[in-house]
Protein backbone atom coordinates (compact mmCIF):
# COMPACT_ATOMS: atom_id res chain seq x y z
CA UNK A 1 0.00 0.00 0.00
CA UNK A 2 1.72 3.30 -1.09
CA UNK A 3 1.76 6.02 1.61
CA UNK A 4 0.67 9.75 -0.16
CA UNK A 5 3.03 12.22 -0.24
CA UNK A 6 2.54 15.28 1.95
CA UNK A 7 4.35 17.56 -0.32
CA UNK A 8 1.96 16.84 -3.57
CA UNK A 9 -0.81 19.76 -3.66
CA UNK A 10 -3.99 19.26 -2.88
CA UNK A 11 -7.03 20.25 -4.87
CA UNK A 12 -9.76 21.75 -3.12
CA UNK A 13 -13.10 19.93 -3.00
CA UNK A 14 -15.10 23.05 -4.48
CA UNK A 15 -12.90 23.34 -7.66
CA UNK A 16 -13.86 20.11 -8.81
CA UNK A 17 -17.62 20.02 -8.28
CA UNK A 18 -17.50 23.79 -10.26
CA UNK A 19 -15.59 22.19 -13.08
CA UNK A 20 -17.85 19.60 -13.12
CA UNK A 21 -20.63 21.80 -12.96
CA UNK A 22 -19.87 23.79 -15.88
CA UNK A 23 -19.30 20.40 -18.14
CA UNK A 24 -22.71 19.48 -17.12
CA UNK A 25 -23.95 22.88 -18.26
CA UNK A 26 -22.01 22.73 -21.42
CA UNK A 27 -23.31 19.29 -22.26
CA UNK A 28 -26.91 20.30 -21.62
CA UNK A 29 -26.56 24.08 -23.73
CA UNK A 30 -25.15 21.89 -26.88
CA UNK A 31 -28.13 19.55 -26.75
CA UNK A 32 -30.84 22.45 -26.59
CA UNK A 33 -29.10 24.07 -29.36
CA UNK A 34 -29.42 20.77 -31.52
CA UNK A 35 -32.61 20.46 -30.37
CA UNK A 36 -33.24 24.21 -31.67
CA UNK A 37 -32.03 23.12 -34.76
CA UNK A 38 -34.01 20.13 -35.31
CA UNK A 39 -37.25 21.89 -34.83
CA UNK A 40 -35.93 24.72 -37.33
CA UNK A 41 -34.89 22.31 -39.88
CA UNK A 42 -38.46 20.40 -39.74
CA UNK A 43 -40.76 23.62 -39.64
CA UNK A 44 -39.17 25.24 -42.82
CA UNK A 45 -38.10 22.31 -45.13
CA UNK A 46 -34.23 22.93 -46.89
CA UNK A 47 -35.63 21.38 -50.79
CA UNK A 48 -38.69 23.93 -50.38
CA UNK A 49 -37.06 27.38 -49.30
CA UNK A 50 -34.16 26.38 -52.35
CA UNK A 51 -36.62 25.68 -54.59
CA UNK A 52 -39.51 28.97 -54.23
CA UNK A 53 -39.64 32.09 -56.36
CA UNK A 54 -39.41 35.14 -54.51
CA UNK A 55 -42.92 36.36 -55.75
CA UNK A 56 -42.91 40.10 -56.01
CA UNK A 57 -46.40 41.68 -56.43
CA UNK A 58 -47.57 44.50 -58.05
CA UNK A 59 -50.35 46.03 -60.31
CA UNK A 60 -50.66 47.54 -63.72
CA UNK A 61 -48.98 50.85 -63.82
CA UNK A 62 -46.37 50.31 -61.24
CA UNK A 63 -43.37 49.68 -61.29
CA UNK A 64 -41.57 46.61 -59.47
CA UNK A 65 -38.12 46.15 -58.96
CA UNK A 66 -36.78 42.47 -59.24
CA UNK A 67 -33.20 41.39 -59.29
CA UNK A 68 -32.68 41.48 -62.66
CA UNK A 69 -35.05 44.67 -63.94
CA UNK A 70 -37.59 47.09 -63.47
CA UNK A 71 -40.78 45.95 -64.74
CA UNK A 72 -43.82 47.54 -65.45
CA UNK A 73 -47.39 46.61 -66.75
CA UNK A 74 -49.72 48.44 -68.81
CA UNK A 75 -53.88 48.28 -69.25
CA UNK A 76 -54.22 44.48 -70.62
CA UNK A 77 -56.99 44.70 -73.42
CA UNK A 78 -58.26 41.95 -75.00
CA UNK A 79 -60.19 40.72 -78.69
CA UNK A 80 -61.90 37.46 -80.10
CA UNK A 81 -59.26 38.80 -82.99
CA UNK A 82 -55.44 39.06 -82.49
CA UNK A 83 -52.83 40.77 -85.22
CA UNK A 84 -49.70 39.76 -84.49
CA UNK A 85 -47.03 41.90 -86.49
CA UNK A 86 -45.23 38.93 -88.52
CA UNK A 87 -48.36 37.31 -88.99
CA UNK A 88 -52.54 37.10 -89.70
CA UNK A 89 -54.70 37.59 -88.00
CA UNK A 90 -55.89 35.02 -85.45
CA UNK A 91 -59.56 34.47 -83.97
CA UNK A 92 -60.35 32.66 -80.95
CA UNK A 93 -63.62 31.13 -79.70
CA UNK A 94 -62.13 32.26 -76.24
CA UNK A 95 -60.37 35.80 -75.87
CA UNK A 96 -56.97 37.10 -76.67
CA UNK A 97 -55.43 38.94 -73.90
CA UNK A 98 -52.79 41.30 -74.56
CA UNK A 99 -50.60 43.08 -71.56
CA UNK A 100 -48.03 45.73 -72.88
CA UNK A 101 -44.98 45.47 -70.64
CA UNK A 102 -41.91 48.23 -70.09
CA UNK A 103 -38.25 46.20 -68.82
CA UNK A 104 -35.49 47.98 -67.85
CA UNK A 105 -32.52 45.87 -67.16
CA UNK A 106 -30.19 45.65 -63.85
CA UNK A 107 -26.60 45.27 -63.92
CA UNK A 108 -26.30 43.70 -67.56
CA UNK A 109 -28.55 42.90 -70.42
CA UNK A 110 -31.13 40.51 -69.55
CA UNK A 111 -33.41 38.16 -71.90
CA UNK A 112 -36.69 38.13 -70.20
CA UNK A 113 -38.21 35.31 -71.38
CA UNK A 114 -40.84 33.60 -68.95
CA UNK A 115 -44.04 34.40 -68.77
CA UNK A 116 -47.39 32.63 -67.42
CA UNK A 117 -51.48 33.79 -66.46
CA UNK A 118 -52.79 32.85 -63.64
CA UNK A 119 -56.30 32.53 -64.78
CA UNK A 120 -59.29 33.23 -62.63
CA UNK A 121 -60.78 29.86 -63.00
CA UNK A 122 -57.77 28.44 -61.01
CA UNK A 123 -55.91 27.04 -64.03
CA UNK A 124 -52.46 28.18 -65.06
CA UNK A 125 -51.79 29.19 -69.06
CA UNK A 126 -48.36 28.85 -70.40
CA UNK A 127 -46.98 31.40 -72.70
CA UNK A 128 -44.59 30.21 -75.06
CA UNK A 129 -42.05 32.05 -77.42
CA UNK A 130 -43.90 31.35 -80.65
CA UNK A 131 -47.72 30.28 -81.34
CA UNK A 132 -51.05 31.84 -80.51
CA UNK A 133 -49.80 32.78 -77.10
CA UNK A 134 -46.70 34.34 -77.46
CA UNK A 135 -44.00 36.29 -75.08
CA UNK A 136 -40.85 37.98 -76.72
CA UNK A 137 -38.89 40.42 -75.01
CA UNK A 138 -35.85 40.03 -76.97
CA UNK A 139 -32.66 41.32 -74.70
CA UNK A 140 -33.24 44.12 -72.68
CA UNK A 141 -29.85 46.44 -72.20
CA UNK A 142 -29.04 47.67 -68.59
CA UNK A 143 -30.80 51.96 -68.45
CA UNK A 144 -32.83 51.58 -71.48
CA UNK A 145 -36.33 50.55 -71.61
CA UNK A 146 -37.36 47.29 -73.41
CA UNK A 147 -41.19 47.84 -74.86
CA UNK A 148 -42.52 44.15 -74.99
CA UNK A 149 -46.13 42.46 -75.14
CA UNK A 150 -47.48 39.31 -73.86
CA UNK A 151 -50.37 37.82 -75.59
CA UNK A 152 -52.19 34.93 -74.53
CA UNK A 153 -55.01 33.08 -75.44
CA UNK A 154 -57.79 31.79 -72.80
CA UNK A 155 -61.09 31.29 -72.38
CA UNK A 156 -63.44 34.07 -71.33
CA UNK A 157 -63.64 32.72 -67.63
CA UNK A 158 -60.34 32.89 -67.32
CA UNK A 159 -59.65 36.46 -67.58
CA UNK A 160 -61.46 37.62 -63.80
CA UNK A 161 -59.34 38.14 -61.07
CA UNK A 162 -55.99 36.96 -63.47
CA UNK A 163 -52.58 37.71 -62.67
CA UNK A 164 -49.89 37.13 -64.52
CA UNK A 165 -46.38 36.31 -64.11
CA UNK A 166 -43.21 37.36 -65.27
CA UNK A 167 -39.96 35.68 -65.03
CA UNK A 168 -35.94 35.89 -66.02
CA UNK A 169 -35.58 32.48 -67.30
CA UNK A 170 -38.15 30.57 -69.17
CA UNK A 171 -37.53 27.17 -67.62
CA UNK A 172 -36.60 27.34 -64.15
CA UNK A 173 -37.78 30.47 -61.54
CA UNK A 174 -36.29 28.91 -59.13
CA UNK A 175 -34.80 30.98 -56.05
CA UNK A 176 -34.95 34.23 -58.23
CA UNK A 177 -37.31 36.98 -58.49
CA UNK A 178 -40.88 36.33 -60.35
CA UNK A 179 -43.09 39.35 -60.84
CA UNK A 180 -46.74 39.24 -60.06
CA UNK A 181 -49.22 41.27 -61.60
CA UNK A 182 -52.92 41.90 -60.76
CA UNK A 183 -54.22 43.15 -64.08
CA UNK A 184 -57.37 44.58 -62.38
CA UNK A 185 -59.78 42.34 -65.00
CA UNK A 186 -63.39 42.58 -63.83
CA UNK A 187 -66.02 40.25 -65.22
CA UNK A 188 -67.35 43.22 -67.38
CA UNK A 189 -64.27 43.32 -69.13
CA UNK A 190 -64.08 40.07 -69.91
CA UNK A 191 -67.74 40.08 -71.05
CA UNK A 192 -66.96 43.14 -73.37
CA UNK A 193 -63.78 41.40 -74.84
CA UNK A 194 -65.31 38.32 -75.47
CA UNK A 195 -67.95 39.85 -77.56
CA UNK A 196 -65.37 41.89 -79.51
CA UNK A 197 -63.93 41.19 -83.01
CA UNK A 198 -62.00 44.23 -83.79
CA UNK A 199 -58.12 42.98 -83.94
CA UNK A 200 -55.88 44.46 -80.76
CA UNK A 201 -52.70 44.72 -82.48
CA UNK A 202 -49.57 42.95 -80.58
CA UNK A 203 -46.71 45.47 -81.52
CA UNK A 204 -42.77 44.20 -82.26
CA UNK A 205 -40.74 44.47 -79.45
CA UNK A 206 -38.54 47.20 -79.45
CA UNK A 207 -36.60 50.00 -77.55
CA UNK A 208 -38.92 52.89 -78.46
CA UNK A 209 -42.21 53.27 -77.09
CA UNK A 210 -44.93 52.04 -79.28
CA UNK A 211 -47.51 54.53 -81.36
CA UNK A 212 -50.07 55.05 -79.47
CA UNK A 213 -53.54 54.73 -81.10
Amino acid sequence: MSVPDPTAPVVPATRVRRSRGQTVGAAAAVLAALAVGHVVVSAFPVDDRVSAPFVRPTVVGETVELRYARLTAGEPTGSTVVSPVASSLLSTPGVFLTVPLTIVASGQPRLISFAELLGGDGRTYTVFTSGRSSFLAGTAQPGVPRYATVSVEVPPEALPGAHLRIGLNQEDQRADDLADIDLGITQADADAWAADDTPVPVPPRSDEPPEQP
